[in-house]
């Protein structure tokens, strides 16, 4: 969460500890609260346990409460997988296409592919970033049919992230 105006984050989250809706799903989903560094982006982090499903519904709440005073934004757990050996014809949207219907998770946007580079012999590669529960079932196919050929799928070293706020790419 950033604040919009010159309100502290100590009023901010006295402002959402005493609210009563938040109360029971607040208290079964957050883990940890903290404060990033100002001179990076001076955001205040709630940390959300592994297993809870339903973090964006609970993000959703936070924007509620805190319409005025601060803006509320949810980061998911992301696992990277490469997919290798693609044709030089291949584009992010066919790709994005292809994971989303292998997967059963139709309508991923092309945006979850992140990079798609020239490799050898006129072939390419692909860096993918998926929630973690559709990047364990990509990783467990290893294959995947994008066009007329099937691919390898392996896993990749996640991105680098802010160690103050969480947020990737920064």
């Amino acid at each position: 969460m950033k604040a919009k105006d010159a309100s502290t984050y100590a009023i901010i989250l006295q402002t959402l500890k005493s609210d009563p809706t938040l109360q029971p799903s607040a208290r079964s989903s957050v883990q940890k609260i903290r404060c990033s560094a100002v001179q990076c982006c001076g955001a205040l982090v709630l940390q959300i346990k592994k297993n809870v499903d339903n973090s964006s519904e609970l993000g959703a709440e936070l924007g509620k409460v805190l319409s005025d005073t601060a803006t509320a934004s949810t980061l998911h757990h992301t696992t990277m997988i490469e997919i290798r050996d693609l044709d030089e014809c291949a584009t992010k949207e066919e790709i994005a296409e292809a994971l989303g219907t292998s997967l059963g998770a139709r309508g991923l946007n092309k945006k979850v592919v992140r990079t798609l580079r020239k490799a050898y012999a006129g072939t390419q590669v692909a860096v993918s970033a998926l929630p973690d529960d559709l990047a364990t079932k990509a990783l467990e196919l290893g294959h995947i049919r994008i066009g007329w050929v099937n691919y390898r799928i392996r896993g990749r070293e996640h991105a680098p992230h802010c160690y103050s706020c969480w947020s990737p790419s920064h």
